[in-house]
């Protein structure tokens, strides 16, 4: 179910004449913040387009269609859904099936899913991830004719990796169709982006350093860089995806993060600390920011730079060890002109 909670919203008038809006609350077990020029606060607008996300791809609400279909109860999609779809299937496709939806089931067995595990913290035995691995692969659904036709029913979809950005994208969307041209929109750390802020400058954003606060709050101030968002006239989305936040710890102090390789079943274990995108929109710059963690930076790199309108930052471990602390940088050359400190 749908909760949209401790919602407030405030105002500020510039000299240009524009009433700067700020809404924050928690939705899809995160928090969101929202700022935008408008003649009127947009509450029902946002409210409505989180609505809208919820009922088609949210795998825990019991109303909603990804849940009818990872249940086998409907099969039947909509606009919402079907875009989400193609959209993995594309960079599925892209990256040879190691960005892969379908990984569902093996993320719930390793504790980090929307189903609970099984098995203790870290133990997951193999013939599990192989008996898991059956069932899990882009090549083993299919969506026609608004319908989804799974090759096994026990196939699950996980849409995390891209629905939080494309919420972000619906309400943008929502607030430029209300005439508002002037907006952040940030749910969980991923933003769409258009217009100025209340200074009448481009909007700027922090890139956090990637160490290992499991809550989120304790290194919430631990810069890397702060960036300023591409084009005050073009709409854009941004995201970063790292390990730093979603992890778990073995008994024997070992740590595994919640991406999951989807060829291999096991957590991964890539140089990417840290992965930032910027892309066109924020459901496509989510989705890549999450196959660069899985791909590793060598692969992640090759893939972008054949995409157009793509910029990426990848904060990267010094040596195999991944010693915390100790990192290096590869960005590319367009995104280095964003950096403000």
């Amino acid at each position: 179910m749908l909760v949209v909670s401790s919602v407030s919203c405030s105002f500020e008038k510039q000299n240009t004449q524009k009433s700067y809006f700020t809404e924050m609350g928690e939705i899809f077990h995160t928090l969101f913040h929202v700022k935008y020029a408008s003649k009127e606060e947009q509450s029902d607008a946002i409210k409505q387009a989180l609505l809208q996300l919820n009922h088609s791809a949210n795998p825990f609400d019991s109303t909603s269609l990804l849940y009818a279909i990872n249940n086998n109860t409907s099969m039947e999609v909509d606009s919402i859904f079907t875009y989400l779809f193609n959209e993995a299937k594309r960079l599925s496709e892209l990256t040879h099936g190691t960005y892969d939806v379908t990984v569902g089931p093996l993320v719930n067995i390793w504790g980090f899913g929307f189903e609970p595990s099984p098995y203790p913290q870290g133990a997951v035995p193999k013939e599990a991830i192989d008996s898991v691995l059956n069932f899990v692969g882009f090549q083993k659904i299919v969506l026609r004719d608004n319908k989804i036709y799974k090759e096994d029913p026990r196939l699950k979809i996980d849409f995390s990796s891209i629905a939080k950005g494309f919420a972000s994208d619906l309400v943008a969307q929502a607030l430029y169709q209300h005439g508002v041209e002037d907006y952040l929109v940030e749910i969980g750390g991923e933003i769409a982006f258009f217009g100025s802020n209340p200074q009448g400058k481009e909007w700027t954003v922090a890139i956090r350093k990637p160490v290992l606060d499991s809550v989120g709050l304790e290194h919430y101030n631990d810069l890397e860089t702060i960036i300023a968002l591409p084009s005050s006239k073009k709409k854009g989305g941004l995201a970063t995806s790292g390990n730093y936040h979603n992890y778990k710890t073995r008994e024997d102090g070992t740590i595994y993060a919640h991406t999951i390789d989807p060829i291999s079943g096991y957590p991964v274990q890539t140089d990417v600390l840290s992965a930032t995108i910027i892309a066109e929109n924020c459901a496509w710059a989510d989705a890549l920011a999450t196959a660069s963690m899985a791909m590793g930076s060598k692969r992640a790199v090759e893939l972008l730079k054949t995409l157009p309108n793509v910029d990426y930052f990848f904060i990267l471990a010094n040596d195999a060890k991944k010693e915390e602390g100790i990192y290096r940088f590869i960005a590319s050359p367009t995104f280095n002109s964003y950096i403000v400190e």
